[in-house]
């Protein structure tokens, strides 16, 4: 009988993973696997992570997410036929699609859209690319890192690490009943901050560059230890959105 070769027993191997993997794995995570990534499922268990996004402060990695960036004249009308009549019809607006309210268009500037897909990996950005992708002035896609911030006290955390007046993305309400975006620094570097419109709790998506996933993740840690900041996984994610649509 032939020799059969010695091949790992490892379904990761062919996983995309998140910068932060290592930081996940130390900290006790149990992965699960969302469109052939890696990602963060549960820490110590979702209930607890719930509890501390609804009380303190949660943070979750959603790097798998998916992301394009569309520039050109044509943003303007790209905008009202994903969106109708929407705060993203102006810069700084943000909106769920028409065709798929888990999918976020944010206006960061007159002729730039942001496009962020779905935090569960079901939505159809897909047909959002198909449909822009005559769209002079698109780059095919966005190397970005993303995190979702949770709790009462985002803004006092975010307040820590920019100068920018995060106030001014929830309109004068908190939690904000309107989405809005920025780009502005963080902690010394660029990013996009995303204020989804949730009016029922208070959060924020940051986006910022792949290579300083770890940089930014660590220092929302460390100033967010004073409200006992919690990882929270996808599990307490879906749990979370589910209690709280958008």
């Amino acid at each position: 009988m032939p020799a059969v070769p010695d091949v790992p027993d490892d379904s990761n191997l062919l996983l995309a993973r998140t910068p932060l993997a290592h930081w996940h794995t130390q900290h006790g995570v149990r992965f699960d696997e969302i469109n052939s990534w890696q990602v963060p499922a549960v820490y110590t268990d979702e209930n607890s992570e719930v509890a501390a996004a609804r009380t303190g402060l949660a943070i979750t990695d959603i790097s798998f997410t998916s992301k394009v960036m569309l520039r050109g004249p044509g943003v303007q009308e790209l905008t009202q036929s994903l969106t109708g009549d929407s705060p993203a019809a102006k810069p700084g607006g943000v909106a769920p699609l028409t065709a798929d309210r888990s999918v976020l268009a944010c206006r960061l500037h007159i002729d730039q859209l942001l496009v962020l897909g779905s935090s569960t990996g079901n939505d159809k950005l897909e047909q959002i690319l198909s449909e822009a992708a005559s769209h002079e002035g698109q780059p095919p896609g966005l190397t970005r890192w993303s995190v979702w911030l949770f709790g009462p006290h985002t803004d006092e955390l975010l307040r820590q690490l920019t100068h920018f007046d995060v106030a001014a993305l929830s309109g004068g309400r908190e939690p904000a009943e309107q989405g809005s975006c920025a780009q502005t620094g963080l902690a010394g570097v660029p990013a996009i901050l995303v204020r989804p419109p949730n009016p029922a709790i208070l959060s924020m998506r940051i986006l910022t560059g792949w290579d300083l996933a770890e940089y930014v993740w660590e220092n929302l840690f460390r100033e967010g230890q004073i409200w006992n900041i919690s990882p929270l996984g996808l599990d307490g994610l879906d749990m979370l959105l589910s209690e709280n649509p958008k």
